[in-house]
């Protein structure tokens, strides 16, 4: 019996051995590999967490930015509707230009209704009293008895512009007439005349008027010159109009 026991112990505690043996060769490899799943999940809860946080900054940040887009789009309205203000009050103001140029122009051309430009009359021809030398040269020159004694200048000088390079053409002589029919009356005799001459040399008589009406006047040359071609009877009245008398009617332009 003492053998049967000692067996049965001897065999209970090889099974132990084995049991403990086998025990330490399985056991250890289930918990290191939870483990490793373990960090693994970890480290994509941290990634995770770190995308959360980067969404959420942007998300401030598409919220300021859309924020500053409300002020901007609210700023350009505004300053559409300024500039379209602007605008408007520009074109009124342009049209409030052209008129008082216009109105300018008129009242200068006004106060030279009685002014004419003499041209192509040699300097020194009027003497020192340039005024008095009209009154009695230009009735004679323009065969006008009725104005002998009655024809008034109340001044004339020489224009001061620069002259001409190579040329000895002498400066223009403007004068104003104290009434406006003996202006009249000079051009009227110096178209019916045509050419004057005074010592062998043309002169020319014009009447005075600003740049701008010059312009518009001296648009109409090349119509005049054909006009005169082709006989056709013209006249240019003032200011800057044109007439013309072709197979019985008066066309003005």
């Amino acid at each position: 019996q003492q053998d049967n026991l000692k067996l049965k112990m001897h065999k209970m505690i090889c099974y132990k051995r084995e049991f403990s043996s086998e025990s330490l060769n399985t056991v250890p490899s289930i918990p290191v590999k939870r483990f490793d799943d373990i960090r693994k999940t970890g480290r994509k809860i941290i990634w995770i967490n770190e995308i959360k946080s980067s969404i959420a900054a942007m998300d401030k940040k598409l919220e300021t930015y859309a924020k500053r887009l409300d002020e901007v789009e609210h700023r350009i309205g505004n300053m559409e509707d300024s500039v379209l203000s602007l605008e408007n009050t520009v074109l009124q103001l342009q049209e409030a230009i052209v008129k008082l140029q216009g109105k300018t122009d008129d009242l200068e051309n006004r106060s030279r209704r009685c002014n004419l430009r003499l041209v192509g009359l040699p300097e020194g021809e009027e003497g020192k009293d340039p005024a008095s030398f009209l009154e009695s040269w230009l009735p004679k020159l323009l065969n006008l008895p009725e104005l002998i004694n009655n024809l008034e200048v109340e001044r004339a000088h020489r224009t001061y512009a620069p002259r001409e390079r190579n040329t000895d053409k002498p400066h223009m002589l403007l004068f104003k007439l104290l009434r406006y029919g003996d202006k009249e009356s000079i051009l009227r005799q110096a178209r019916k005349l045509g050419a004057l001459i005074h010592n062998n040399k043309p002169v020319r008589i014009f009447p005075d008027m600003s740049a701008e009406l010059f312009q518009k006047r001296k648009s109409f040359s090349g119509i005049k010159r054909l006009c005169k071609e082709l006989d056709i009877p013209f006249a240019l009245l003032f200011p800057a109009r044109l007439r013309i008398d072709f197979k019985g009617q008066c066309l003005i332009f």
